[in-house]
């Protein structure tokens, strides 16, 4: 083994992990326009073409600090389905969903990068295999298997095709595999339920809900019951 390649490999990765350190750091004090590479050279008493040697522009390392955020999140999430094997489908909704929300109000302007940054369009050739869009689709993918999971424990009733209109029916089949062979109309109800959870965390993380609702959580609980009832869970009683 080539000891010194593996002390520069050793040495460049503590240099990575202390560059995207220093990105999130600014990110939370500053929001994305004050990640600079610039900015992150100074903090870490680089200069900018030494830094440029690991990120060859600010896009570079924005999307890396996507990457490792989404891949954050989703190893909580995954923590928490680990440490309760026992939980139903209706105790992981909750469980997965409340930890997205307790995640997204902890980490706010990591939240507000993640959900606020459009994910590439995979059907791009310089997009599909990019670290941050991989990512995002490990992300998306725990709550895909949890839908995909449910309906094939117990289909819940979905819209007829010809209820969808054309366009829609069209993009929804596009997903059935992606969804392990849910048919469009149990796609387009997942996918309605997600916006409406989504929604709720941004408006309580972006502060829109503050002027009913000091604390949303009875009320997010609330939507997740409903949720989990249409889609015929046993789901835990209000507290």
């Amino acid at each position: 083994m080539d000891e010194g390649a593996t002390r520069r490999d050793r040495q460049r990765a503590a240099t990575l992990a202390d560059i995207k350190a220093v990105a999130r750091r600014l990110l939370v004090s500053g929001g994305v326009g004050a990640v600079g590479l610039r900015a992150v050279a100074r903090e870490l008493g680089l200069t900018p073409p030494a830094l440029y040697r690991y990120f060859p522009s600010h896009e570079a390392l924005v999307t890396a600090l996507i990457a490792d955020l989404y891949d954050e999140l989703t190893g909580a999430l995954m923590e928490l389905q680990a440490a309760d094997t026992d939980a139903d489908l209706g105790a992981r909704l909750f469980l997965l969903t409340n930890g997205l929300r307790d995640w997204a109000l902890a980490h706010p302007s990591e939240f507000a990068l993640l959900f606020g940054t459009a994910i590439p369009n995979p059907d791009a050739e310089d997009h599909a295999d990019t670290p941050g869009h991989q990512a995002a689709m490990r992300f998306g993918a725990v709550f895909k298997d949890l839908v995909a999971q449910i309906w094939h424990w117990k289909p819940f009733p979905y819209p007829a095709d010809e209820d969808l209109g054309p366009v829609l029916l069209a993009q929804l089949q596009q997903e059935t595999e992606e969804f392990q062979g849910m048919p469009a109309g149990a796609i387009y109800l997942a996918l309605s339920y997600w916006v409406r959870l989504y929604g709720l965390i941004c408006m309580e993380v972006f502060g829109q809900l503050h002027w009913v609702l000091p604390d949303a959580g009875a009320y997010f609980e609330a939507q997740l019951r409903e949720i989990g009832e249409e889609l015929g869970l046993d789901c835990p009683p209000p507290e």
